[in-house]
């Protein structure tokens, strides 16, 4: 074989590896495109979990600049993020027995509760992840924030004297007190709240007419949603 056909039987062929590079190029693109898709989409669904993750360090950080030894933080999981006030800390008490009324001594601590859940400014994070939300919606999702005050009280009965038909009325108005004082401490939307009580149905301890039964439960909680359940 002459030099002249080498020559053009290697031009003849050379033009197929660039064009299998060419494909073998295109194709590592277009995985790597689809990779990063799949990792945004997880990222964006993972969304309130990682928001949750957030808020409980910040409120832990908090917890332990400020040296409230008395609250308690907990990372509740589909609960959101507990945060629990005592019945009574040191010879304050936040509930006298059969009444729903905050004692004037112990709105310290809830005011101090109330600065934590402020700062955290739960209600611009629809602003601040706009692009998050955006993709949320196009596939009919969305987060909601909401920040429930859950009641509990002892199973001691009410008296005949009482406002309240029975415990569970009670524990319900506790948290619906708790919850008008926390509006009006952060200033963040009435909306993002909501109230329920349970009586002494969920006791902290055993014993049904303890003390510790009295109290008031805070969750942060954020949630992926159906667009429609909102």
């Amino acid at each position: 074989m002459s030099d002249i056909s080498l020559i053009a039987e290697r031009a003849s062929t050379s033009w197929k590896v660039t064009y299998s590079d060419l494909l073998t190029g295109l194709l590592a693109f277009f995985l790597l495109l689809i990779i990063k898709a799949e990792q945004d989409a997880n990222t964006t669904f993972k969304f309130a979990d990682q928001m949750k993750d957030v808020i409980y360090a910040k409120v832990l950080k908090e917890k332990q600049a400020r040296g409230l030894d008395w609250l308690y933080v907990e990372h509740a999981g589909p609960k959101g993020i507990k945060l629990l006030i005592p019945s009574e800390i040191g010879n304050q008490t936040f509930f006298q027995s059969g009444d729903d009324q905050i004692v004037v001594n112990f709105i310290f601590y809830l005011r101090t509760v109330a600065q934590i859940i402020g700062d955290l400014e739960l209600d611009q994070i629809p602003q601040r992840n706009k692009d998050v939300f955006a993709k949320l919606e196009a596939t009919g999702k969305t987060i909601k924030i909401n920040i429930r005050i859950e009641g509990h009280s002892d199973a001691v009965p009410l008296g005949r004297s009482s406002r309240f038909r029975d415990n569970w009325d009670l524990s319900t108005a506790r948290a619906h007190q708790v919850a008008q004082f926390l509006i009006a401490e952060t200033k963040l939307p009435e909306s993002l709240f909501s109230i329920s009580g349970y009586g002494p149905f969920h006791p902290l301890v055993d014993a049904g007419n303890y003390d510790e039964n009295r109290r008031v439960e805070i969750y942060l909680d954020i949630q992926l949603v159906e667009i429609e359940n909102v």
